[in-house]
């Protein structure tokens, strides 16, 4: 059943087409929590089915959650937006890109070189698409491990790069003295699975946090991370980042997929290990809020649907 608490400040009648059900919470995994974030600020409803009283539907899922409705560019009561990343390269989620690029009324994504290049199709945004809870994730205790500590995060693909760089790594011969961890699902190295309001208590831990993937979407871990001060080691070549972080101590990057100057990256901030600034790493996230992110939202969707 859609919820459908009825927003006095929206102009908007926005419909939410989420896989999230409202149920947890805690559900620390980003769609849910954005979808929970317009809820409350705005009053947009949400539910996993398109409702066709709504002026517009939106559909705010990543590609692999379009697979769950059979044609879902065919739902055309009223307006349709969707958040777009960049083009996956292959199958099922790059059919239906392409479909849905061409038949939404707005395309809003997470990076201004995004925005450019899908004005081609029509209307597109750019909004600030990694929001989280600052006053949750800050600055702990400086870690004290007797083995420099590596971190990954997040529900891993079986058959993924990060998975396999992530699992490479572990058994690199320069890596032998290092502690490599991951907080989420299906790692193949030790891996924990936390509620999210554990989860600064992980980042805390860490003496380097890895973004070790392929593809050009960012992730809000990488924030999540810079928050609690701990340095973070991420590739080059996803617009998200490399508009919105510099290239400094505290910030390392590598080139996607080369696993050795990854490596190199992770042991240049392990050479300054104690010695990053904690404060001004987590300033780097203030942008970062929930207040701006549903701010933008029903400014963009007033603007174009008002």
């Amino acid at each position: 059943m859609a919820h459908d608490r009825v927003s006095e400040a929206a102009g908007v009648n926005v419909h939410m087409v989420t896989y999230w059900k409202g149920k947890r919470r805690n559900d620390g995994r980003p769609w849910p929590r954005f979808t929970r974030y317009l809820h409350d600020a705005l009053g947009w409803t949400y539910d996993h089915h398109f409702d066709p009283k709504a002026g517009v539907n939106y559909v705010l899922t990543s590609t692999t959650g379009w697979r769950r409705w059979a044609h879902p560019w065919s739902h055309r009561s009223g307006k349709l937006a969707c958040r777009f990343g960049g083009r996956p390269e292959y199958g099922l989620k790059a059919r239906l890109w392409d479909e849905g690029m061409r038949a939404v009324d707005l395309r809003v994504t997470e990076a201004h070189q995004f925005a450019d290049e899908f004005a081609e199709f029509g209307p597109s945004a750019r909004l600030p698409f990694f929001a989280f809870e600052r006053d949750l994730f800050t600055i702990g205790k400086k870690p004290q491990n007797t083995k420099p500590t590596i971190g990954v995060a997040g529900f891993a693909a079986p058959r993924g790069m990060g998975v396999e760089m992530a699992k490479h790594l572990a058994g690199y011969p320069d890596a032998q003295g290092w502690r490599i961890k991951a907080a989420g699902e299906h790692w193949p190295i030790p891996h924990k699975l936390y509620a999210y309001d554990k989860l600064p208590r992980f980042y805390q831990s860490l003496d380097v946090y890895l973004l070790a993937r392929q593809g050009q979407s960012a992730s809000t871990s990488v924030w999540q991370a810079l928050a609690c001060g701990v340095p973070v080691v991420i590739p080059r070549g996803v617009p998200a980042m490399s508009e919105n972080l510099p290239s400094m101590s505290g910030i390392y990057w590598y080139d996607m997929g080369d696993f050795d100057e990854m490596v190199e990256q992770i042991q240049c901030c392990l050479d300054e290990r104690g010695r990053h600034d904690r404060e001004w790493m987590r300033s780097w996230t203030k942008e970062q809020t929930i207040e701006k992110f549903c701010a933008e939202h029903e400014r963009v969707f007033e603007e174009h649907f008002g």
